[in-house]
């Protein structure tokens, strides 16, 4: 098995087992405060969790997650999981239920398939992989993790108020199992108001009998710290989601000062207002190439591969070319925007770039912008012949609405071409053609 098809593998595993875990935390803890008789098919999926925690330490051990580190780095992974999770795996696996079978309905020897719930524990470590594999806002992960814990925080506080309090209904006849349901119910809106900081009163501790006191108070106390982390991070989203648009801002403000400053025309500021409007609208105020220049060039050249592959692949001039030309074309695309009415190419100029269109779509018209020759859309291109024949343009190219282009230079064309001299010999014969 690959090193990316064992990852993939794991990181779905994680979360195969993650739900078995959940599903014990909540049942496990349910199933001691209602006292209610097994089922069968409980009793079967209870074995299924047991195998399956079992298989999942054999997993761990065979094919530690190498957390995005190279394969060779699986021996200090497996050491680490030796020395750290490998104790609360085997707790978690040891299967009290079938002890509880042989012996009978022992209270003391039942407490102990709590120590199941230590697998939720295992979901914490997986939390860093899934904030990288998943293509998502990191805040909104964590804060879906703490929902889930909140979640099973309150049903374990209703659990335990059940097991201090005690249940007022009959343990042993069918029919109170649904006032111990309602009681259950009850507990766990208790609890979730308490940690919720609400606390309507309505329900309340004993107050002749301190561990109810104590619990409620605990109870209290994880909730005060919930409150704080759900404001923290509800703030934080919120300041990452404003920053990007201040950033934008700011940019246009100091654009606005400067254009006022030196008395740029009305006409171009609407431009250049458009032009910052569509660039947030449609890029949140980045600029790829901006972006990538923060990168390694190894990284640079990967990002660009994955966004501009598919201009190139759009264009029937590349169809069948050598993907080593190819690919060194896509590494010189350069990306840029133009607004409706914006001329690209002015007839009778000489052009040193030619144009890819990955969005919108452009007007060949005459010098003076009267007669409309044609209409090229996306996947279309424009420019190579001036590119080519060193001669001026022989039209006017006019966007029509808002572009997305990305230029292609004389100097980076003349690189790649020159070693791909067949390649270089028809694309002259396409621009003779297009001459004509």
């Amino acid at each position: 098995m690959s090193h990316h098809k064992n990852h993939k593998f794991i990181f779905y595993w994680d979360i195969f087992i993650s739900l078995l875990a959940t599903f014990a935390a909540i049942e496990i803890p349910f199933g001691l405060v209602m006292h209610y008789n097994t089922p069968i098919w409980l009793r079967c999926v209870d074995q299924m969790v047991t195998i399956c925690f079992i298989l999942d330490i054999y997993i761990r051990f065979r094919s530690p997650v190498h957390h995005g580190k190279p394969p060779h780095h699986s021996g200090a992974e497996r050491k680490k999981y030796l020395k750290g999770w490998l104790l609360i795996d085997i707790l978690a696996s040891i299967p009290f239920d079938i002890f509880v079978l042989m012996i009978g309905n022992n209270t003391g020897l039942s407490a102990l398939r709590l120590f199941r719930l230590l697998k939720v524990l295992r979901i914490i470590s997986f939390r860093s992989v899934w904030l990288n594999s998943i293509n998502s806002n990191p805040v909104f992960v964590r804060l879906s993790f703490f929902f889930y814990f909140l979640g099973l925080t309150a049903h374990w506080a209703s659990c335990g108020w059940l097991a201090i309090r005690g249940l007022h209904y009959p343990l042993v006849p069918a029919e109170a199992y649904v006032g111990r349901l309602n009681e259950y119910v009850r507990a766990l809106y208790w609890s979730v108001t308490t940690i919720t900081t609400i606390g309507y009163g309505d329900i309340t501790p004993d107050k002749t009998k301190s561990m109810q006191m104590l619990f409620t108070m605990g109870v209290q106390l994880i909730g005060a710290g919930a409150y704080g982390y759900i404001i923290g991070n509800i703030a934080n989203m919120l300041t990452n989601i404003d920053m990007a648009k201040a950033r934008h801002q700011e940019r246009v403000d100091r654009m606005n000062s400067f254009m006022k400053s030196k008395k740029i025309p009305q006409h171009l500021q609407e431009q250049v207002y458009q032009y910052y409007n569509y660039l947030w609208e449609t890029r949140k105020g980045y600029n790829d190439e901006t972006i990538l220049s923060e990168l390694p060039e190894s990284f640079r050249f990967e990002f660009a591969m994955l966004l501009n592959r598919s201009i190139i692949e759009k264009v029937p001039l590349f169809k069948g070319a050598d993907q080593n030309l190819v690919r060194e074309v896509i590494f010189k695309l350069r990306p840029c925007i133009y607004i409706p009415g914006d001329a690209i190419c002015v007839s009778g100029e000489i052009g040193d770039k030619m144009y890819f269109i990955n969005k919108g779509s452009v007007e060949v018209t005459s010098q003076d912008g009267k007669q409309v020759y044609a209409v090229l859309k996306e996947g279309d291109f424009f420019g190579e012949i001036a590119l080519l024949m060193k001669q001026p343009r022989n039209a006017t190219i006019r966007a029509s609405d808002y572009c997305d282009l990305y230029s292609l230079d004389k100097e980076s064309f003349d690189d790649v071409v020159t070693n791909y001299p067949a390649f270089e010999k028809h694309i002259k014969n396409m621009a003779k053609e297009r001459m004509q």
